[in-house]
Parts: structure tokens; sequence; C-alpha cells
């Protein structure tokens, strides 16, 4: 292309741009804050070529008319001597002749430019923008172990590299805080740029002779990622059940061999035997006679039985674990069942399916192959049919490399393919859920990702986790797994632990099972790690109302589950820097602080947490599991994480929706009726706490309802408004009882109900059975856990709470109004700073080293002066807390300059801050 623009013409549904030598290209705008720019030497402009033929993968939402619209008719063109303006309801898209660029002005101020002209060669297509001093770039589908990409470069392309670094699940997508998003309509490989090769440049590239992208613009973080999901699809709102612990496994392949405890891969099963699995080309000749065969329904005998697909089932029951949902198939070769007929096949799963269902879990399948016959007139034992599978109760799908191949359109094909099956079968009853690894651009319409499989039993698999599912969310895929404790290795009950506790602060986990040096499953250790692992997936199902909620923000609003924490809070420079690469917000209220390495943990694993960042100065965080007050904006160190415990923090002003514990989502279906929220009183807050049927698509036509509540705090006095329920859904229940648990320090002085404007006389109860008892009362209990789970693993846990109690009433009526007089907030924070300034010298000695990863350290305190700790500012930035003189700043960019200074903290008071050093 010659660099030179000749002419800007409106045609009908688009302009046409011509460049010197001929080229011409396309501008349809499609609302007020979106277009499409397509350049095609070829003419022809058609829809992206498929990875190959017979797919017709699309990434553009249904909806969305791709090919003008009435906001052109609308516009304005205008030419001046160097320039063609097109004007626009929000948008002023400039066109400069001489050097054939374009450039983009919103609300006054230029947001995008061309730093050159476009290059549409047969190598490639390429555009170089201008990278505005401060911006910041995201996106780019999963990209493990990054969030932010600014001066990096990425592939958008599967690598099927499932570590640190790998790509898999691309998206031709980014957006930056300049206010723009771009999407590439391709479906073929490209590298993004983000000015890490020429400073002030970003330049975007993929393999193919044309250009298209859709340009979307929007204020906020959350607007720029929504308007990607409106433009390629809103993602799916995960059934309630997905949200439970799935375990996956191949039930109708390999062998089992009774073995001794000590021979290695032995495996304990509940009838006290050891057991050892074999693959079908592995298993020694020698052994065949003594080998038993695993199957979904355990037919041939109690021995089978513990080895089937039902027995697994039994087992986490029977060991009060939490399971939603079972695949019995994922594996090679594995199919699910074992007759000389498709149906027959089909008849036997359906027994499974019917038996999980009696205990209140689904079932899904794993895939490798097509989901139909490939001759429907003569079926194999070997083929797939989804929609008898669908009949016979089977509620998700799991897609595999075999079938989505390397991804591009073929995977997009793939997962739009299976979820046209489940409408077919299901209609609106059922929507879709499933789990991909090959994704592209619009996936989270259809199905949720999973990283990889990836190697447990190490921390680099958690490490590198914790950023890649941040930039997930930043990548408009809110719903994201991997692994349990990875698929591979294993062996290390720690690590194994560490795993089950964050990421039940995450959407989906996959328990996958039968590849790793053990079990993966969360009783495949010691009690003690058993019963740790018990209490977090507990956890998970007691704040499923929130849970749910929040994805439901996700859906219509764009806000991931996983938040960043610049998403929050994105007037704070820190919280777009690798500060905050391994920490994160689940929803608005919970700050997850994972245990992602041993920093100095003992034989036992209990350990610390250095470099949480608690953001804003005047938010109190409280320990979740304590109670304990922390004062925002500063890092935390030398945090106590013993064994059982995750830093979880819950900031002062939360209203969280709750449950009880239930096994599965049957379970929950029951105990979803009774309304439980824990308040923690700070200014004014509210809450939409959402609800739907949990597993059909009615919801989309509005068959939903919300619950808007509110809590506002004027000095001791507290008002809790639950307003009535809007909307309904089949289902529903109207009357339902109502509990609260309202942190408080102090008994408080009245408490009072209105209902419908009525007021209801409360009990005061004398103990928590005389509370229990009683249909309107309250307590002030002063034994408050959040998680009973863990009463006994860990000291001070209780905590002081309000508890009141109100009889079912109408929830679609009645307004609900609660007020306490008396209440106290926690404000006594453990990190507060020391208010008095006494004749300390500060620290002297400063020094560092100067690698990416820096050791700030200095020379320690008088031993005289008993117990100390140390201050540090970097870059103005505080660190509180630390035992040591010594601070390991991680992930610094090359050639980048930072100070610090420390201060010297006693039981007295504080030092003066030692001069700034460089480094």
């Amino acid at each position: 292309m010659n660099q030179k623009i000749t002419s800007v013409i409106k045609k009908e549904g688009y302009c046409e741009i011509t460049y010197e030598d001929g080229v011409v290209g396309r501008l349809y705008l499609i609302a007020p804050n979106l277009f499409r720019y397509y350049v095609d030497p070829s003419g022809q402009y058609a829809a992206p070529k498929q990875s190959q033929p017979d797919l017709h993968a699309q990434i553009l939402a249904p909806e969305i008319a791709a090919d003008g619209s009435a906001e052109l008719n609308n516009s304005i063109l205008t030419e001046t001597a160097t320039t063609f303006c097109l004007k626009a309801s929000e948008l002023m898209i400039n066109f400069a002749k001489s050097a054939g660029t374009m450039s983009v002005e919103r609300k006054g101020e230029t947001v995008l430019a061309e730093a050159k002209p476009l290059t549409v060669k047969k190598d490639g297509s390429s555009q170089v923008l201008l990278d505005e001093a401060g911006s910041k770039y995201f996106g780019g589908g999963t990209q493990n172990g990054r969030f932010n990409l600014t001066g990096e470069e990425v592939q958008i392309a599967n690598t099927n590299n499932w570590i640190d670094q790998g790509v898999t699940s691309p998206a031709p997508f980014y957006w930056s805080t300049s206010g723009y998003g771009v999407l590439r309509n391709t479906f073929a490989r490209g590298v993004y740029d983000f000015a890490s090769k020429q400073n002030g440049r970003v330049t975007t590239t993929h393999n193919e002779e044309r250009f298209d992208a859709f340009y979307f613009f929007a204020d906020t973080a959350y607007g720029l990622i929504h308007a990607y999901q409106q433009l390629t699809g809103l993602p799916l709102l995960l059934p309630l059940y997905g949200f439970y612990e799935a375990h996956l496994n191949a039930y109708n392949r390999d062998y089992w061999v009774e073995t001794n405890a000590n021979a290695g891969g032995a495996i304990r099963y509940p009838n006290g035997k050891y057991y050892k699995e074999y693959q079908p080309q592995k298993l020694p000749k020698e052994l065949k006679d003594k080998a038993i065969r695993e199957n979904l329904n355990g037919e041939g005998g109690e021995e089978n039985y513990e080895l089937s697909a039902r027995g697994m089932l039994d087992q986490y029951l029977q060991q009060d674990l939490p399971l939603g949902w079972f695949l019995p198939n994922d594996g090679y070769g594995a199919g699910y069942g074992q007759t000389k007929t498709l149906a027959g096949n089909v008849a036997n799963l359906r027994e499974f399916v019917e038996y999980a269902n009696s205990r209140g879990v689904e079932v899904g399948l794993w895939t490798q192959q097509n989901l139909l016959p490939v001759d429907p007139d003569h079926p194999k034992t070997s083929d797939r049919d989804f929609e008898q599978e669908l009949r016979a109760g089977v509620m998700a799908l799991k897609t595999d490399v075999a079938w989505v191949g390397s991804g591009y359109s073929f995977g997009l094909n793939g997962t739009q393919t299976a979820a046209a099956m489940i409408k077919k079968i299901k209609g609106d009853a059922l929507r879709p859920f499933i789990i991909t690894v090959d994704g592209w651009a619009g996936t989270q319409n259809t199905a949720a990702v999973w990283t990889g499989d990836e190697k447990g039993g190490q921390w680099e698999y958690i490490r590198f986790q914790i950023p890649t599912y941040i930039g997930e969310g930043l990548s408009g895929q809110p719903n994201v797994a991997s692994d349990m404790d990875g698929i591979f290795y294993g062996g290390n009950p720690v690590v194994n632990t560490r795993d089950y506790q964050w990421k039940a602060f995450t959407p989906i986990q996959l328990n996958m099972d039968g590849w790793g040096t053990n079990p993966k499953n969360p009783f495949a250790f010691s009690k003690n790690i058993t019963a740790i692992n018990r209490a977090y997936l507990k956890q998970k199902t007691m704040l499923l109302p929130y849970i749910y909620s929040i994805a439901h923000e996700a859906v219509v609003a764009g806000k991931p589950l996983i938040r960043a924490m610049f998403l929050e809070y994105p007037a704070l420079p820190e919280c777009y820097t690798n500060l905050v690469k391994y920490q994160y917000l689940w929803g608005e209220s919970f700050l997850i602080a994972p245990i992602y390495q041993n920093t100095q943990a003992d034989q036992a694993g209990n350990d610390i947490r250095n470099g949480i960042y608690l953001p804003d100065e005047q938010q109190i965080w409280f320990d979740y599991y304590t109670g304990k007050a922390y004062r925002g904006g500063q890092v935390v160190n030398n945090f106590a994480a013993p064994l059982w415990k995750l830093p979880v923090f819950v900031k002062a002003g939360a209203i969280i929706p709750k449950a009880a514990p239930t096994n599965t989502p049957a379970e929950y279906e029951k105990v979803k009726q009774e309304r439980q929220l824990e308040i923690y009183p700070a200014g004014e807050n509210c809450f939409n706490w959402y609800e739907d049927d949990d597993i059909s698509d009615k919801y989309k036509q509005g068959q939903s309802a919300q619950t808007k509540i509110s809590s506002k705090l004027a000095g001791t006095e507290l008002t809790v408004i639950i307003n009535p329920t809007a909307g309904t859904y089949a289902g529903m229940t109207a009357e339902r009882p109502t509990e609260l648990a309202i942190k408080t320090e102090q008994a408080p002085t009245a408490v009072s109900v209105a209902i419908a404007a009525k007021d209801v006389v409360l009990h005061e109860a004398k103990d928590l059975e005389d509370f229990q008892k009683s249909a309107n009362s309250y307590f002030w209990d002063r034994q408050y856990v959040t998680n009973p789970y863990l009463r006994e693993m860990g000291a001070d846990l209780a905590q002081n709470f309000l508890r009141v109690k109100i009889a079912p009433v109408d929830i679609s009526q009645d307004k609900i109004v609660l007020r306490v007089k008396g209440v106290k907030l926690q404000t006594d924070a453990v990190n507060e700073l020391p208010t008095k300034k006494i004749a300390l010298a500060g620290p002297a000695g400063l020094s560092d080293s100067l690698a990416l990863t820096a050791k700030l350290a200095w020379e320690p305190a008088d031993e005289n002066l008993g117990r100390v700790t140390y201050n540090v500012k970097v870059d103005g930035l505080l660190y509180t807390g630390l035992p040591d003189p010594l601070l390991v700043l991680h992930d610094l960019r090359p050639a980048s300059q930072h100070w610090y200074q420390v201060q010297t903290v006693t039981s007295s008071g504080y030092s003066g801050w030692s001069a700034k050093k460089y480094f």
C-alpha cells in the first residue's frame, strides 16, 4: 500500500477510503462507540477465512450488523487541505491525506492514532499505533503468567505450551487505558507488540493479506471489556453446579490390579486394599488374569464397584466433600459402556446419570472426536452421539485438542456446534456449559476455558496461574478453570491444599484424576489435608449466593469474577504493576492473596505471606477468618499463613449473601430458600443479590430475580434495607426467612425490625440455642466463625457479630428495614502506623542489588531496643511490618530507576525516615 489517501467517499452502508496505489478500505459505523475498518486488496471484503474447509465459526455475535448502520446516515463527512473527517454522534474519525494514517477523537481528545500507514502484504497485515505515555494494555486471551501486557510482545497463537509465558485460547483482542479496544476479525495467527521493541509504538500483526478490525470506545475498563463481549457474544452464565468441584477421569478403559502399600502407584481404597492402575496397552501379560476392568456402574461385584465411577462418587459424599458434577470418560480411548452397540453404551451411561442425579450430582462428558456418528445408519460402539447423550441426562461437555484441534476457527466451531446441539435437544431448558482448551475471540459466549495439562506438586504451577486467571477476566473471559494440583506430577500435600484453598475463590475447579503421581482428589493425602480441603470446598458453597451474583455481573456489566486490582481502584498506579500480580479481588468485596511460594515454611507447611497490597488508606480490610482489621494504603508483610489459612480479606462496607454449607447442587436448591447475609458496616453500601433457576437459559428472557440490599452506618446507628425482590423465575419460593450476621465489636443498645412498614417484636436471646429457637430474635454472638470447618484448626477465629433472625415473609412484596443502635466498627488496625515520633536514629547502611529481583537491605537496629519492625517506602509506596532488615522486590523492569527509604518502629514509637537511596 502507498501511504497517501486520495479520497474518502460515503457509499451505501459504508465509507470508502482510497489509497494512492488504488487499494480501497471500507469503514462501517456500527454503533455510537463502535466502527469497523476493513482493507482488502482483493476487493472481496469477505468474512475471515476459516482454519479449514467446512467450518462455520462466527467471531461476531449474531446481533452485530457488521456491514453498515443508521449511524453512517447521521454522520457528517468533511474535507480540508490535509484531512478527511467523518464526524459521528460520539466519534470523529480523521484520515490524514499525506501521511495516510487514521486517528480517532472522542469527547474532544485524540484517543487512538496511527503512527504510520497500514501495511497489508502477502506475509501479513500490520497496524502501528502511537503509544500514549502512561497507557496500559490488556487482553490477548490466555497468556500464561501475564495480566498487564504493557512492554510485552505476545503471541496471538495457540502454542499449547502450558507453562509460564505459554499461550492457550488466545484472542485477537486488546484494550488500552487510553479508552479504546481493538478486535482483529481474523482466524490467522498474530503477534502483538506493546512497545517492547519500539518505544512509543504498539504494533499488531496477523499472518494474512487483509486488515479487518473493529474499534470500540468507553470511559472505563469495565465498559471496554463489556463492549468486546457485546461485539463477540456475552459470556455464558455458569450453571450453579458448575461452581462446585468436578471429578474427571476415565472409568471405562483401564485395569486395576491389587498390590501392596509400598508398590509404586499404589492407591488405597475404602475396602482397605491397595490397587495399581494400568492402561490397556501397559498391562503386563502375567497380570491379565488378576486385573479388574473399571466401569461406570460397578457391575461385577463389590470389588468392581469400589473401582467404578459410582464408587468414586460415593467416596466424595462419604468423606463429606462437595461435588457438583462428574465426567466419567475423560481420557483418550475411554468410552462409557462395554456393550456391543452404541445404543447399549448410551443406556449404560443413562444408568450412571440416574445414579449420580439421585445423589444430587450432575454428569458431563469429555470428547476427543465428532459428536455424531460418522455413519448415522451404522453407528459403531466407538462413536459418539451427543444428542442421545443429552437425552440420557448429560449436562456438560469438555473438549480436548483431538477434537478442537489447534484452536482458531476449528476450536470455536467445535464449541459453537456443541452449544447448538444442546439448544436443539434441550431448547432453553438447559444453558450450554462447555469447557475448552483452544479458544478464540467469542469463545466466552459458548464455553469456559481451562488452561491446559499442567504439572502439579510444585509451587510454579500455582504461581503463574494467578496472573493467568486475572488476565482471562481482562480478556473478556470470566469463566476460567485449571486442574486441581495439575493433571500430572503431584506428591506434595502442601501444594495440593494451597491449590484447593485459592481455587475456592475461582469459578471452576476441575479434579483431573488418574494421571499424576497420586490421585488429585481432595482426600488424597492425610486426614489433616482432607479437612483443610473440605473447609475450603465448603467455604465456596457457603458463598454461592455472592458468587452467583457476581457471575451475573460478569455477563451484564463486563465485571469478571476474578478482578484485577485496578478494576476497582483505577486511580492507584500501583494496582497496574507487578506488585499485585499475585493477588486479586473476588468480586468487589473480597481480596485474595494466594500462597504461591515457600517463603519460610516449616516442615508442616505453615508459612507467612509477604507483599499483600491493601488499597485505599481510607479503607479498612478485615482478615476474613480472624476479624482483625488492617488499614489500606499499605503493603502488608509477614502475614501469618499457617497451613490451614488462605489470606482472605473482606472490606469494611461489604454486604455478602451466603448460604448454609452443602455437598451437592441439589442440596443447595433447598438451602437457597433461606436467606442469609453477612454485613460489615461502614458508610453507605449496596449489593444486588441475583438469582434464577440455576440451570436453564431462561434468564436471558428475564426469568430471574434481584434483591437490592443497602446498609448505612451513621455514627453508631446502622440501617439495613432489604428491598422487595424484583422479578421471578420457575420454582422461586416467595416465602422465605432471613438471617443477618452483622460485625460489631460491642453489644447493640437497640435492635428493631419493620416489615412492610409494620414493626415486628424481636426477642433478645440469652444464648445461641435460645436464638435458634425463636422465629424473630437477635443475639450478640461473641463466638461467630465465618467458616465453621476451620474452627478446630486455628486460634482466635471467634469474632463478634450481631445475629438477627426474621421469620418468613413474602420477599416479592415485603420490604425489611433493620435498625441497630450501638454498632461499633473495629478500626484499631493491626498495621496502623505509629503516631509518636521518638528520638531514635533512622536506619543506616542502606544497600541494594541491581538485579530484576532487588534485595534492599540496611543495618539492623540496636538489639537493646527490644522487638522492632521496619517500614519501607519504595517509590512512595508503603511496606509495613517487616521483621528483618531486608525487603525483596520481584519483577522489576529492566533499566528502570527506583528509590527507597527505611523507618524503624518500636513499641514506643518510630524513627525518622532514612535518606532516599536510588537503585
